[in-house]
């Protein structure tokens, strides 16, 4: 080979062993978030089960948070079944062909999955919390209609205070004095 052709060779040999390197670091990066990832679900599984098991035993919501059982995932489920959404469709692409053709030298890639097994129970899940936000939601609102009842009571009764107070004083002072509302 010529010299130009050997140090070109060897420029590209470099540029994809960098590349290559920031794949595996990405990957490497990707897997312990998948393990950190696994451990957290496996958590949070303990934690519904130990809450479905509670519940079975005749417990209220109020008996759970006194024992000391971590609230439900609430404002996190849309995030988790973001997750959940986002690597279904990263394990499609990469096993439709999608993916770099080195990852055809790789392991198979498993069957896709028929479509998340637990999404209607997320779904329902998703439907309850909704009606739980919705009744302390309506519940706040009762509370407030009930404080703004009670100061338009209170105002009209210091109006009617105030009427009095003018009735009475300008019995005393005569038609000069005059009071604005």
């Amino acid at each position: 080979m010529c010299s130009p052709c050997v140090h070109s060779h060897a420029v590209v040999q470099l540029q994809q062993a960098a590349e290559l390197e920031q794949e595996e670091e990405v990957l490497l990066r990707g897997l312990e978030m998948m393990a950190q990832g696994r451990d957290w679900y496996q958590q949070q599984l303990r934690r519904v089960q130990e809450r479905r098991h509670r519940l079975a035993q005749g417990r209220t919501s109020t008996d759970l948070e006194a024992a000391g059982s971590p609230r439900p995932l609430g404002c996190l489920l849309p995030k988790v079944q973001e997750v959940a959404r986002c690597l279904g469709e990263l394990l499609a692409a990469a096993c439709t062909g999608t993916a770099l053709p080195s990852a055809s030298v790789g392991p198979q890639c498993p069957a896709p999955a028929p479509g998340p097994p637990s999404a209607p129970g997320w779904q329902h899940q998703t439907v309850l919390m909704l009606k739980e936000h919705n009744r302390l939601l309506t519940q706040e609102v009762t509370a407030k209609s009930a404080r703004i009842a009670q100061l338009q009571r209170e105002k009209a009764t210091l109006i009617q205070q105030l009427f009095e107070a003018r009735a009475l004083s300008q019995q005393d002072a005569g038609p000069l004095d005059s009071t604005f509302i």
